[in-house]
Parts: C-alpha cells; structure tokens; sequence
C-alpha cells in the first residue's frame, strides 16, 4: 500500500511517500491552538495514545492565557508567591531560562505581557505606543524566575512567562524519548505551522521529502531530525507599508524582524524551536555562530527568497 500525504505550512510541506504492509498509526490532537498530527509507520495504537495525551499535558502546563486545573504557567503569572508546580513544568521552565542566558539569544521567556500588548494593538492595526512598550520592558527587567527545591518556583516581578517559542519542541523531545525506548524508527510528527519531528521513512534511504512552500518548486531530503519554522507570514500585519511581526524583539520591545522567516533544522526539538524564534532577529553573521556552537542548519529567507543555507543544506528543485 502506498501513502502519500501533504501537510502544509505557512513555509515547509512534507511530502510522504511510503511504501509499508503495517497498518499506520494516525493520530491528531488540538493542542497548542494548533493541530498536531502523529504519524506512526511503527509500533502500536498506543503508542499514538500515549503521545497524543504527552502533547496534550504539556499544552496545559505551558498555558499562560488561562487556568487549566493545573498548577501552569497561568498560575505562576498571577501570583508572586511560592508555586509547587509538576517536575514537567518544572523541568521545561528551568530549560527555557537557561536558553535565555545565552548571549547571542533573543529567546526570553519574560515576554508574555509584552507579547500580549502587541497583539492587541496589531488586531486593531495599531503601533503599540512607545510609553507602553519601554513600561513593558522595564517589567522584564526587573522581573525573576526562581527554582527552588521540590519543584517549586517563585516570579517576583510583574513580566509575564510565555513559552509559546519552545513548548512544542521540547514536548517533541519528550516524544522522541518515548519512541527511542519503544524502538520506533519510522515516524512523523508534525507540530502544526512550527515544530516537526522526522524519523525515518519506510524507503531505501529513509529521507522525507520537505518542501519550501514560499520558494517554488524547491525542497530539502532529512530524516532523524527536528525542523523548526518561525515566519511573520504566519500572524504578520502591514501598516503604513511596513511589515509588523507576532514575533517580538525582547531587546528593544519592537515588532520588527530582521527576516521574513527562519527554518532550523537539529538534534533537539526545544532548542530548533527556540532558535528559530531568536534567528528572527539576528544577522546572518550571528546566526552562522549560534550554528557552528550548536550543531543547527539554518535557512533564511527573505522576499521569498533563500538569502542564506548552511552549508550541508542541499536545496533541490523540483
């Protein structure tokens, strides 16, 4: 039997052909305010359940807009007193907070409120007023995490935590842990607009096709890998001609991205995706760097045009 099966996204598509005489798992759970589709050439049913209730518990605990009978991410926002949080949420903060203290970053977990103060202002196509947005970033200044023993945190400061730019990826990574212990080779999870994990797919060299819809006709061959895909094509607005992103700049609290869109390919789900929410704003030269200290293949475009690839990257036309 022969699968073949697109699934598009505002820049990648996986083009999937396989030939395989094992039923498929096809899983797909609402999570993330995305679908996200579970693919399995291997392993059980349950296998698929297992995953779709991982993702759809870390979509809780990540949660920042509203309480979800949990102690999450919302909980941690309205209150600066101690909270005992769950070795997951705990675990994925304390993971994002150390991405932050990287120097060449622009991943900071202390954008919530600032994150939120733009996209109200964009829906009404509006330019967050400048008094707003310096009050915003003086917030996340003077805002703190702190990891205490037996899981418990403490916020002190009025920032709000959002870990909309890591969440996905690193729950894909709790994935891949689960499918490498039930010796699952051959999979694809496809995390919605920004976070896919490819295993190998059931042909003689195992690669998936992934195609770059913004750049016609052309694709790159992976398997055994993340692809994290930030654009501002995605929630982007134009107003007075220019071009206003939901991806904020932590930095200078600005809307504005210095490329249209950044996919990453590596080893780590939480990572890909953080670094294609900070590659947003770094230059080329920079993000050359962040690729040779951490193992990532990076292509960037602009103007529907590819204005950098690692590399390794083979980029085929069709």
């Amino acid at each position: 039997m022969k699968y073949k099966t697109l699934f598009s996204l505002p820049l990648i598509a996986l083009l999937l052909g396989c030939t395989n005489t094992n039923p498929v798992v096809d899983q797909r759970v609402f999570s993330f305010d995305t679908y996200i589709n579970i693919r399995l050439y291997e392993g059980k049913k349950t296998d698929g359940e297992y995953l779709e209730e991982l993702i759809a518990k870390y979509d809780k605990l990540s949660d920042n807009y509203q309480n979800r009978d949990i102690s999450n991410v919302y909980t941690i926002n309205h209150t600066n007193d101690d909270v005992t949080i769950s070795e997951e949420l705990y675990k994925l903060l304390k993971t994002s907070f150390d991405v932050n203290k990287e120097g060449a970053t622009y991943f900071n977990p202390l954008c919530g409120s600032l994150a939120k103060r733009w996209k109200e202002a964009l829906k009404n196509k509006q330019i967050l007023d400048e008094t707003i947005k310096n009050e915003e970033l003086l917030k996340m200044q003077n805002t703190t995490l702190t990891f205490k023993e037996n899981n418990v945190v403490q916020r002190l400061g009025d920032a709000e935590i959002d870990l909309g730019g890591i969440a996905k990826g690193y729950v894909l990574d709790r994935a891949l842990d689960y499918l490498k212990e039930q010796k699952i080779n051959s999979y694809l999870i496809n995390g919605g607009s920004s976070s896919i994990l490819l295993g190998e797919k059931k042909s003689k060299d195992g690669l998936f096709s992934v195609g770059l819809n913004d750049i016609e006709g052309a694709y790159i061959k992976l398997k055994n890998c993340f692809v994290s895909t930030s654009s501002k094509s995605v929630q982007g607005v134009e107003i007075d001609g220019v071009s206003y992103s939901h991806i904020i700049n932590p930095k200078d609290g600005s809307a504005l991205n210095e490329n249209d869109a950044v996919i990453v390919i590596s080893e780590t789900g939480y990572y890909g995706d953080a670094m294609s929410t900070s590659m947003m704003m770094n230059t080329i030269d920079e993000i050359k760097t962040i690729e040779k200290e951490h193992n990532l293949k990076t292509i960037v475009i602009k103007s529907n045009k590819i204005v950098y690839s690692h590399p390794d990257i083979e980029v085929l036309h069709r």
